[in-house]
């Protein structure tokens, strides 16, 4: 008898891709590829297989799952860059996805599935373009599918082609219904957030279904939710999903793709930030709270100034219907309104490295634009996509409603700063800080002591800490401007610009008595020399010098000699002029 696959342990962090003897491992089930590894076509009737892969849960999760790695047995060449399995029974599955080390070529993936003792026809699974950005720490170097809703099956073929990347796993899914599940709509929203909208003239937050009502469980995500600066842009996709879902089966849906995300791609949550059904109702993604820009994983490169949008369905062959399109128009008014961007305007982006715009390249994008704009992908789906401009009007007519004309000043919110280590050789980096209307546009000027630096380049948000920084308070004025309304400057807060040196000493001893010279030598390349105060430590003995010329020697044991035998000596730089040093300690021998 096939033995049950358990899915790895969901309380921890991420799953490990286990290496595959023998070319399978069904994570737990070693053994399943001589019971069912046939050759493709070996048997005409696929009901009479034998056991079939069954998927399991993990402790008290309703999330069944299989994560079975393809090898020779199970998937084995047929053709030249073709391999191809043989109708393989399994317990009851309503999602499919595979996923491969992301090193590793992507291959063609097309399954078809066995639904009501049917087969169906082939489709594609198409590779996964939602990805979290490199600097994000999200991801196990693991790539993969889009992970597809195929309702209820318990059967499939599976066909590769080009390459059969090794640790290619299969994914098997199937989230059991609850009666929550089938709830006409989420719990209202408190009159007086709404009223407190209405006052402030806001657009008001759309009605939506929580992280509890789809019910996710809080122990699969891991770390803390990012929070972006600003929202520049609305990112519109599709899940790829069969269109013939019922509204009790959206929640399960969207638990699912929670698990793909987070147990085989090592994500730290859900990648989307909302996702809309066929109904038209609104599901909260990503953890972090809705109202806030939080930072997902949806739009490789260009995460960090957006909110994703991702409707649940294949809009390559379907059309969004109406309700749809009118809740993804009114999350866009929703999170584009603070921020003052125009849902029919473009605006510049900076990547932060794509498929199509390499990283630290600026681009002119819609603001609500389709995946399409900024990867090589065909989401959100042709029709959906034709749709979009019908979304920007519906969104500008709602911020037009709550009074969204354009403001007769630039105001601050949160004040312009730099990050990053003020050390020489570091990247300093200008962060505007908050503002309205959100597309004006920013300009940089770095100061040294309150002076321009000659070279530091005029709107530039980066500057590198020079020779001529060290010991030097370096800041920015950073520049808000918009046509029509006076411009707004900022300074930021100073910081000291320091660089690393290090400590040199040189110890000689004679007649009980011990000579310490310490050099205090700036970085290669640094004329200056370091000034300030060293300690030399030896015993009970303390002498604090002053530098001169980045030198100074003390003898230890003039009056009282020091004994023969081995002594740890410490000297410690106290900093000065910008330099600083780690404390040094080495061991001496003084002679008899």
């Amino acid at each position: 008898m096939t033995k049950s696959s358990p899915v790895p342990d969901l309380s921890g962090r991420r799953p490990l891709l286990k290496a595959a003897a023998g070319g399978l491992v069904a994570l737990g089930a070693v053994g399943v590829a001589s019971r069912v590894a046939l050759h493709p076509g070996d048997d005409p009737d696929p009901g009479a297989d034998g056991p079939p892969l069954l998927l399991s849960a993990q402790g008290d999760s309703d999330v069944r799952a299989l994560d079975l790695r393809l090898g020779d047995e199970l998937l084995p060449r047929v053709g030249k860059g073709r391999w191809e399995t043989r109708r393989l029974p399994t317990s009851t599955h309503s999602m499919v996805g595979f996923t491969w080390p992301e090193e590793a070529p992507a291959p063609t993936i097309r399954i078809r599935s066995r639904v009501a003792g049917a087969w169906q026809p082939w489709q594609p699974v198409p590779r996964l373009h939602d990805a979290p950005d490199p600097d994000s720490g999200e991801g196990n170097a693991v790539t993969g599918t889009d992970l597809v809703w195929i309702g209820a099956s318990d059967g499939i073929q599976i066909q590769v082609e080009g390459s059969r990347p090794g640790g290619l796993t299969l994914v098997l899914l199937h989230p059991a219904r609850r009666a929550l599940d089938t709830q006409a709509a989420p719990l209202a929203r408190g009159l007086a957030a709404a009223e407190a909208e209405t006052a402030e003239r806001r657009v008001p937050m759309p009605t939506m279904f929580s992280r509890a009502d789809w019910g996710a469980d809080e122990r699969w995500r891991s770390g803390t939710p990012t929070i972006n600066r600003t929202i520049k842009q609305v990112h519109v996709h599709h899940t790829v999903n069969a269109n013939n879902y019922s509204r009790g089966d959206v929640a399960g849906l969207v638990r699912g793709m929670y698990r793909y995300h987070t147990q085989n791609l090592g994500w730290s949550d859900l990648g989307y930030n909302f996702l809309v059904d066929r109904f038209g109702r609104i599901w909260v993604g990503r953890a972090g709270g809705p109202q806030r820009p939080v930072r997902g994983a949806h739009t490789l490169g260009f995460n960090h100034e957006s909110t994703g949008i991702s409707v649940i369905g294949n809009f390559e062959v379907a059309t969004p219907s109406s309700a749809t399109l009118t809740a993804v128009a009114a999350i866009a008014a929703w999170k584009l309104h603070p921020y003052g961007r125009k849902p029919r305007g473009r605006i510049s982006v900076r990547s932060e490295g794509s498929d199509r715009f390499p990283s630290g390249r600026t681009v002119s994008l819609p603001v609500i634009d389709g995946h399409r704009d900024t990867n090589e992908t065909a989401c959100p789906g042709r029709h959906l996509y034709a749709q979009l401009p019908a979304v920007r009007r519906r969104a500008a007519r709602q911020i037009r409603r709550a009074g969204g004309s354009e403001p007769a000043t630039i105001t601050v919110t949160e004040p312009a700063a730099i990050t990053g280590t003020a050390l020489l050789g570091r990247v300093l980096r200008g962060d505007p800080g908050r503002f309205t209307p959100g597309d004006a546009s920013v300009s940089w000027r770095w100061l040294r002591n309150g002076k321009p630096i000659p070279g530091a380049g005029a709107k530039v948000e980066t500057y590198r800490a020079r020779a001529r920084d060290i010991g030097q308070r370096v800041s920015c004025r950073v520049t808000l401007a918009k046509d029509g309304l006076p411009t707004v400057t900022q300074t930021t807060s100073a910081v000291d610009v320091g660089a690393r040196a290090q400590i040199v000493t040189d110890v000689t001893s004679r007649r009980g008595r011990v000579t310490v010279r310490v050099t205090v030598e700036g970085p290669d390349g640094v004329r200056r020399r370091p000034s300030g105060k060293v300690t030399v430590t030896l015993g009970r003995a303390d002498r604090t010098l002053t530098l001169s010329r980045g030198a100074a020697a003390t003898t230890i044991g003039r009056h009282r000699r020091v004994r023969a035998g081995t002594h740890t000596l410490t000297v410690t730089y106290a900093g000065g002029g910008g330099f600083e040093a780690p404390r040094v300690t080495r061991t001496i021998t003084v002679p008899r």
